[in-house]
């Protein structure tokens, strides 16, 4: 690739939910159209993450871990520790002109990282499958004057632990979502011993410069960048609505699978995508 363009690295280290989303998006608010491409990058404290479209009818009441609503597109994913977080936050001007093209650039590095511990990832539309499942996703949106695509490495995903967050119109919903998820997802750990952070950083780090051209260095955000990070802050901070279910008992497993039950009592069908659209579920989007 000819030339490489300075972007912005910046490790928020282990980061509370609503601090990751809000630094991203408010980083994103305060760039100038000409400024440099960062990733932000971190281990988010656990919780249940739900699309900027949805509200609380997706998930299952009682919760004892945070929700938060991402500024980004995509499904309810659950987030933790075991993942490595990342958002590539870039000026329009750098990014594919069309947005349905952004998963294709934005994930570039993403499958050469997975390839560079040997890993065989390809792309499938806003997501990275491995083995015929699916082991991570994204969300995308424009915010201020920049494109954003957000995914991350799934290190281990707690299938019980995700289906039990999941609203679900039957006992029996549930228990089939959890089959299912062994059927649609797959983690780092399913494959080979996940790397150390560091070495991930650094293949991470090393793929961007090798797909995007970005040689990313060390930064932080700036005081100029603050108050737009403490605005969005306040903003993911705010009560969630109920809302409504964009499919009633139905649920996006993966680019291809959905799972439905459309009443309790009636038949529970895992089928093929094109049948239904769905809400996306899993790990980032």
């Amino acid at each position: 690739m000819n030339g490489l363009r300075g972007a912005r690295w910046i490790d928020l280290g282990r980061v509370a939910p609503i601090g990751f989303h809000a630094t991203y998006a408010g980083l994103a608010e305060a760039q100038a159209r000409d400024a440099a491409p960062m990733v932000v990058w971190g281990r988010v404290a656990r919780h249940v993450c739900l699309g900027q479209s949805q509200g609380r009818c997706e998930i299952a009441e009682g919760l004892d871990v945070p929700v938060v609503r991402r500024p980004l597109g995509g499904g309810v994913v659950w987030v933790d520790e075991h993942q490595l977080s990342y958002a590539l936050v870039a000026p329009l001007a750098l990014a594919p002109r069309r947005p349905e093209q952004w998963y294709a650039w934005a994930l570039a590095p993403a499958v050469a990282t997975f390839a560079a511990f040997g890993l065989p990832v390809e792309r499938h539309a806003e997501d990275l499958w491995l083995g015929g499942r699916k082991i991570a996703g994204s969300g995308a949106a424009t915010i201020g004057r920049c494109a954003v695509v957000a995914s991350s490495f799934l290190l281990r995903f707690p299938r019980d632990r995700f289906s039990a967050c999941v609203a679900a119109p039957s006992p029996g919903f549930r228990r089939a979502l959890r089959g299912a998820l062994d059927l649609a997802l797959t983690d780092w750990a399913d494959h080979a011993a996940p790397p150390p952070e560091r070495a991930l950083r650094a293949a991470f780090r090393a793929a961007l410069r090798a797909t995007l051209g970005w040689a990313a260095r060390p930064s932080r955000v700036r005081r100029a960048e603050r108050a737009a990070v403490a605005s969005w802050h306040e903003e993911l901070a705010a009560p969630i609505e109920h809302g409504r279910p964009r499919v009633a008992g139905g649920m996006k497993l993966n680019a291809t699978l959905y799972l439905r039950q459309r009443s309790p009592g009636a038949p529970i069908e895992l089928a093929p995508l094109s049948r239904a659209s769905g809400r996306g579920v899993g790990g980032e989007g």
